[in-house]
């Protein structure tokens, strides 16, 4: 009888210790191995949808100006590409049409500034002499492939022939137009307008 209840006692300190055992080796199986929450999973997933790169929401329009118009100054001309050659140190020029910098940017919806030139005359930009647009008046520049791009005057400036700071430019899309000024066109007149929308 005392052995069996010995033997009773033994099998339930076995069992007892085992029972401890088990749920120490679970515990230290938690600490381990974490089970996820629906919390945590949520956050590690906004953490890596942060890490993916996303397109672009701006789609790139642009296109080579053919056509410039500013209503406010009675400006509408044909719009030519304009080169510099090296050996002459010279732009190409229209006695009636305007030029477009081929070394500038297309006219585009995104950044850089296409760069319009062409004569202080009657024929050409002369016009903008007699009327300086105020700030804010619409200029469109219509593209070889149909787009038509609508700025709105910032300001004027005038810098010397040798200033070359204003092909430099690095920003939102702008237009720069230039023309001569002075009583002997010894002077650039910079008239600066920001990108507003693309039309069809």
């Amino acid at each position: 009888m005392q052995n069996e209840h010995s033997l009773v006692e033994k099998v339930r300190y076995i069992s007892s210790v085992s029972v401890v055992y088990a749920l120490t080796l679970l515990f230290a199986w938690a600490v381990i191995h974490p089970a996820p929450s629906p919390k945590a999973d949520k956050l590690l997933l906004a953490g890596a949808a942060q890490n993916v790169p996303r397109p672009s929401s701006v789609h790139t329009i642009s296109g080579q100006p053919i056509r410039i118009v500013i209503p406010a100054s009675n400006v509408d001309l044909p719009v030519d590409p304009g080169y510099y050659d090296t050996s002459q140190q010279t732009w190409t020029l229209s006695g009636y049409h305007a030029q477009y910098a081929m070394i500038s940017q297309l006219a585009n919806n995104v950044s850089g500034d296409t760069f319009i030139y062409g004569h202080n005359n009657n024929y050409v930009f002369g016009a903008l002499r007699h009327v300086t647009p105020a700030v804010g008046a619409q200029a469109l520049l219509y593209t070889d492939n149909g787009h038509v791009f609508v700025y709105a005057f910032d300001k004027a400036f005038n810098i010397s022939p040798d200033d070359t700071t204003v092909l430099n430019y690095n920003g939102p899309p702008i237009m720069t137009i230039q023309t001569c000024t002075g009583s002997l066109n010894e002077w650039r007149t910079m008239y600066r307008f920001h990108f507003v929308r693309v039309q069809q």
